[in-house]
């Protein structure tokens, strides 16, 4: 399990109102989002490969959408825009890759060179990509990769099939 300070860690930037605001630009969009009380929100599960094929939010315009947020090292809390098309990037260096497309949402940029590895994660509090790279444009990013978590969790339970990436408590005996 996963849990973002949402808002103290940024700073203060965003109240409640603007991350319900940012995950739900479109006031036609049901949700059920609270902001959590203790300034903690809860990453835990994972939007499977099906899921990130279907959007089933709505921007401000009514095009669908994914509404995406990470707590980046350099950038702090940001919002973006998830491209459901997923990516194959071929390099001669690097090998390959498969990777999701996350584009900037609004003026600010969605990460920033040391944001690698954060959490990418959706209003339900589900992970759906780890930061992996940006493409630059001038002296910002304007397209942002990340690794499919649900590709990254099956990679570790190959190797390690008890990992639990739901826990809430721990204790010193094993289940």
């Amino acid at each position: 399990m996963l849990t973002s300070r949402i808002i103290n860690s940024s700073g203060g930037k965003f109240d409640s109102h603007d991350i319900t605001k940012f995950f739900y630009p479109n006031s036609a969009n049901p949700h059920s989002f609270e902001y959590p009380p203790n300034h903690l929100f809860r990453i835990q599960g994972c939007v499977d490969a099906e899921g990130i094929k279907n959007p089933y939010f709505y921007d401000e315009l009514g095009n669908p959408c994914f509404i995406v947020a990470k707590e980046g090292q350099t950038t702090d809390l940001t919002f973006g825009r998830f491209s459901e098309c997923e990516a194959y990037v071929a390099s001669d260096l690097a090998g390959s890759s498969w990777e999701v497309a996350i584009f900037n949402f609004a003026k600010e940029n969605f990460s920033y060179k040391g944001d690698s590895g954060s959490c990418i994660f959706n209003a339900e509090g589900k992970m759906v990509a780890f930061l992996h790279s940006g493409m630059p444009r001038g002296m910002s990013s304007h397209v942002t990769f990340g690794t499919p978590a649900h590709f990254v969790l099956e990679q570790i339970r190959k190797r390690y099939p008890h990992a639990d990436f739901n826990r809430v408590t721990f204790s010193d005996v094993p289940a």
